[in-house]
Protein backbone atom coordinates (compact mmCIF):
# COMPACT_ATOMS: atom_id res chain seq x y z
CA UNK A 1 0.00 0.00 0.00
CA UNK A 2 1.09 3.63 -0.71
CA UNK A 3 1.92 6.17 1.84
CA UNK A 4 -0.75 8.58 0.21
CA UNK A 5 -3.05 5.25 0.83
CA UNK A 6 -1.76 4.13 4.14
CA UNK A 7 -2.27 7.73 5.27
CA UNK A 8 -5.93 7.89 4.43
CA UNK A 9 -6.49 4.77 5.84
CA UNK A 10 -5.35 5.98 9.08
CA UNK A 11 -7.27 9.31 8.96
CA UNK A 12 -10.47 7.25 8.25
CA UNK A 13 -9.52 4.89 11.64
CA UNK A 14 -9.08 8.28 13.42
CA UNK A 15 -12.36 9.68 12.68
CA UNK A 16 -14.21 6.05 13.99
CA UNK A 17 -11.87 7.03 17.29
CA UNK A 18 -13.37 10.32 17.45
CA UNK A 19 -16.75 9.08 17.08
CA UNK A 20 -16.46 6.22 19.42
CA UNK A 21 -15.06 8.77 22.20
CA UNK A 22 -17.79 11.28 21.13
CA UNK A 23 -20.16 8.43 22.34
CA UNK A 24 -18.09 7.88 25.72
CA UNK A 25 -18.38 11.68 26.31
CA UNK A 26 -22.18 11.70 25.60
CA UNK A 27 -23.19 9.02 27.69
CA UNK A 28 -21.51 10.25 31.07
CA UNK A 29 -23.26 13.78 30.36
CA UNK A 30 -26.28 11.46 30.31
CA UNK A 31 -25.71 9.47 32.96
CA UNK A 32 -24.21 12.62 35.18
CA UNK A 33 -27.48 14.83 34.25
CA UNK A 34 -30.13 12.07 35.74
CA UNK A 35 -28.34 11.52 38.79
CA UNK A 36 -28.13 15.02 39.48
CA UNK A 37 -31.36 15.27 39.05
CA UNK A 38 -32.15 12.16 41.10
CA UNK A 39 -29.69 13.36 44.37
CA UNK A 40 -30.72 16.86 43.60
CA UNK A 41 -27.05 17.53 43.21
CA UNK A 42 -26.06 21.25 41.56
CA UNK A 43 -23.06 20.78 41.69
CA UNK A 44 -22.96 17.62 39.35
CA UNK A 45 -25.33 19.33 37.00
CA UNK A 46 -22.99 21.78 37.15
CA UNK A 47 -19.84 19.81 35.48
CA UNK A 48 -22.39 18.59 33.03
CA UNK A 49 -23.02 21.99 31.58
CA UNK A 50 -19.33 22.87 32.19
CA UNK A 51 -18.23 19.53 30.22
CA UNK A 52 -20.12 20.43 27.67
CA UNK A 53 -17.62 22.13 25.93
CA UNK A 54 -15.50 18.89 25.63
CA UNK A 55 -18.39 17.58 23.64
CA UNK A 56 -18.84 20.60 21.35
CA UNK A 57 -14.82 20.49 20.18
CA UNK A 58 -15.28 17.13 19.57
CA UNK A 59 -18.19 17.00 17.52
CA UNK A 60 -16.76 20.42 15.50
CA UNK A 61 -13.23 18.35 14.86
CA UNK A 62 -15.56 15.47 13.79
CA UNK A 63 -17.28 17.46 11.51
CA UNK A 64 -13.87 19.35 9.99
CA UNK A 65 -12.15 15.78 9.36
CA UNK A 66 -15.38 14.35 7.42
CA UNK A 67 -15.78 17.37 5.20
CA UNK A 68 -11.64 17.54 5.03
CA UNK A 69 -11.52 13.51 3.55
CA UNK A 70 -15.06 14.51 1.60
CA UNK A 71 -12.88 17.41 -0.27
CA UNK A 72 -9.36 16.15 -0.12
CA UNK A 73 -10.00 12.21 -0.39
CA UNK A 74 -12.85 11.89 -2.96
CA UNK A 75 -13.86 8.60 -1.09
CA UNK A 76 -16.04 6.11 -3.03
CA UNK A 77 -18.78 3.13 -2.32
CA UNK A 78 -18.60 2.09 1.07
CA UNK A 79 -15.47 4.96 2.86
CA UNK A 80 -17.81 7.49 1.94
CA UNK A 81 -20.45 5.94 3.51
CA UNK A 82 -18.55 5.88 6.28
CA UNK A 83 -17.56 9.05 6.36
CA UNK A 84 -21.26 10.84 5.69
CA UNK A 85 -22.46 8.56 8.67
CA UNK A 86 -19.89 9.88 11.13
CA UNK A 87 -20.94 13.04 10.27
CA UNK A 88 -24.67 12.29 10.59
CA UNK A 89 -24.36 10.91 13.89
CA UNK A 90 -22.00 13.55 15.09
CA UNK A 91 -24.53 15.83 14.69
CA UNK A 92 -26.87 13.50 16.84
CA UNK A 93 -24.73 12.83 19.59
CA UNK A 94 -23.90 16.34 19.75
CA UNK A 95 -27.90 17.26 20.21
CA UNK A 96 -28.09 14.24 23.25
CA UNK A 97 -25.14 16.40 24.50
CA UNK A 98 -27.40 19.38 24.66
CA UNK A 99 -30.39 17.53 25.93
CA UNK A 100 -28.23 16.58 28.96
CA UNK A 101 -27.15 20.09 29.64
CA UNK A 102 -31.11 21.50 29.59
CA UNK A 103 -31.86 18.27 32.08
CA UNK A 104 -28.83 20.03 34.39
CA UNK A 105 -29.94 23.80 33.54
CA UNK A 106 -32.89 22.63 35.10
CA UNK A 107 -31.36 21.14 38.60
CA UNK A 108 -29.61 23.48 38.89
CA UNK A 109 -33.01 26.12 38.80
CA UNK A 110 -35.06 23.63 40.37
CA UNK A 111 -36.32 23.99 43.84
CA UNK A 112 -36.49 20.68 44.27
CA UNK A 113 -40.20 20.50 45.71
CA UNK A 114 -41.57 17.39 43.16
CA UNK A 115 -38.81 14.30 44.02
CA UNK A 116 -37.87 12.71 41.24
CA UNK A 117 -37.51 9.45 43.23
CA UNK A 118 -40.97 9.11 43.51
CA UNK A 119 -40.90 9.18 39.47
CA UNK A 120 -39.00 6.03 38.99
CA UNK A 121 -39.40 5.99 35.38
CA UNK A 122 -37.35 9.01 35.02
CA UNK A 123 -34.11 7.26 35.76
CA UNK A 124 -35.24 3.93 34.18
CA UNK A 125 -35.45 5.85 30.78
CA UNK A 126 -32.10 7.06 30.66
CA UNK A 127 -30.93 3.81 32.04
CA UNK A 128 -32.50 2.42 28.69
CA UNK A 129 -31.28 5.19 26.88
CA UNK A 130 -27.74 4.56 27.83
CA UNK A 131 -28.32 0.60 26.98
CA UNK A 132 -29.09 1.53 23.58
CA UNK A 133 -26.42 4.16 22.82
CA UNK A 134 -23.99 1.23 23.49
CA UNK A 135 -25.25 -0.78 21.76
CA UNK A 136 -25.49 1.58 18.82
CA UNK A 137 -21.86 2.18 19.74
CA UNK A 138 -21.14 -1.66 19.26
CA UNK A 139 -23.22 -1.98 15.94
CA UNK A 140 -21.05 1.46 14.71
CA UNK A 141 -17.33 -0.27 15.75
CA UNK A 142 -18.56 -3.92 14.10
CA UNK A 143 -20.23 -2.52 11.22
CA UNK A 144 -23.33 -5.08 12.33
CA UNK A 145 -26.71 -3.49 10.56
CA UNK A 146 -28.77 -6.04 12.06
CA UNK A 147 -27.25 -4.92 15.92
CA UNK A 148 -28.36 -1.48 15.25
CA UNK A 149 -32.29 -2.40 13.95
CA UNK A 150 -32.77 -4.33 17.24
CA UNK A 151 -31.23 -1.46 19.75
CA UNK A 152 -34.48 0.60 17.81
CA UNK A 153 -36.81 -2.11 19.61
CA UNK A 154 -35.74 -0.37 23.04
CA UNK A 155 -37.23 2.57 21.62
CA UNK A 156 -40.87 1.49 22.10
CA UNK A 157 -40.40 0.86 25.75
CA UNK A 158 -38.90 4.39 26.21
CA UNK A 159 -42.17 5.83 24.84
CA UNK A 160 -44.35 3.37 26.91
CA UNK A 161 -43.00 5.02 30.27
CA UNK A 162 -43.10 8.93 28.39
CA UNK A 163 -46.54 8.44 28.56
CA UNK A 164 -46.46 7.25 32.15
CA UNK A 165 -44.21 9.60 33.38
CA UNK A 166 -46.30 12.58 31.76
CA UNK A 167 -49.59 10.88 33.21
CA UNK A 168 -47.86 10.44 36.68
CA UNK A 169 -46.56 14.36 36.79
CA UNK A 170 -50.22 16.02 35.13
CA UNK A 171 -52.06 13.97 38.45
CA UNK A 172 -49.15 15.51 40.62
CA UNK A 173 -50.12 19.19 39.37
CA UNK A 174 -53.83 18.60 38.97
CA UNK A 175 -53.88 17.25 42.45
CA UNK A 176 -51.64 20.06 43.86
CA UNK A 177 -51.35 23.40 41.56
CA UNK A 178 -48.88 25.22 43.79
CA UNK A 179 -46.76 22.43 42.20
CA UNK A 180 -47.06 23.66 38.81
CA UNK A 181 -44.06 25.34 38.59
CA UNK A 182 -41.98 23.20 40.31
CA UNK A 183 -43.63 19.93 37.98
CA UNK A 184 -43.19 21.57 34.46
CA UNK A 185 -39.64 21.25 33.80
CA UNK A 186 -39.82 17.63 34.91
CA UNK A 187 -42.00 17.48 31.54
CA UNK A 188 -39.41 19.03 30.16
CA UNK A 189 -36.88 15.95 31.26
CA UNK A 190 -39.02 13.85 30.54
CA UNK A 191 -39.42 14.84 26.95
CA UNK A 192 -35.79 15.07 26.44
CA UNK A 193 -35.32 11.67 27.43
CA UNK A 194 -37.90 10.28 25.20
CA UNK A 195 -36.34 12.77 22.34
CA UNK A 196 -32.65 11.22 22.78
CA UNK A 197 -33.65 8.03 22.16
CA UNK A 198 -35.14 8.99 19.00
CA UNK A 199 -31.90 10.21 18.03
CA UNK A 200 -29.87 6.80 19.21
CA UNK A 201 -32.77 5.45 16.41
CA UNK A 202 -31.23 8.09 13.76
CA UNK A 203 -27.80 6.69 14.89
CA UNK A 204 -29.01 3.45 13.95
CA UNK A 205 -30.71 4.42 10.49
CA UNK A 206 -27.20 5.66 9.74
CA UNK A 207 -25.45 2.79 10.68
CA UNK A 208 -27.40 0.65 8.64
CA UNK A 209 -26.74 2.92 5.91
CA UNK A 210 -23.26 2.81 6.36
CA UNK A 211 -23.18 -0.65 6.13
CA UNK A 212 -25.79 -2.06 3.79
CA UNK A 213 -25.91 1.23 1.27
CA UNK A 214 -29.52 1.84 2.04
CA UNK A 215 -31.88 3.70 3.99
CA UNK A 216 -34.29 2.41 6.73
CA UNK A 217 -36.87 4.45 8.77
CA UNK A 218 -36.65 3.04 12.22
CA UNK A 219 -38.03 5.46 14.59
Amino acid sequence: MSPYRERYRRELEVLKTDAEELVDQVDLAVAKSVEALREYDVTKARDVIRDDQIINDLSLRIEKRCMQLLALQQPMAKDLRLIVATLKIGIDLERIGDMAVDIARIVVHSKNKVHVKNLKNIPRMAEISREMLAQANKAFKENDADLARETTKWDYEVDALYQKVRDALLKIIGGNPDLIEDATPLLLVNKHLERIADHICNICESIIYMVEAKREHLN
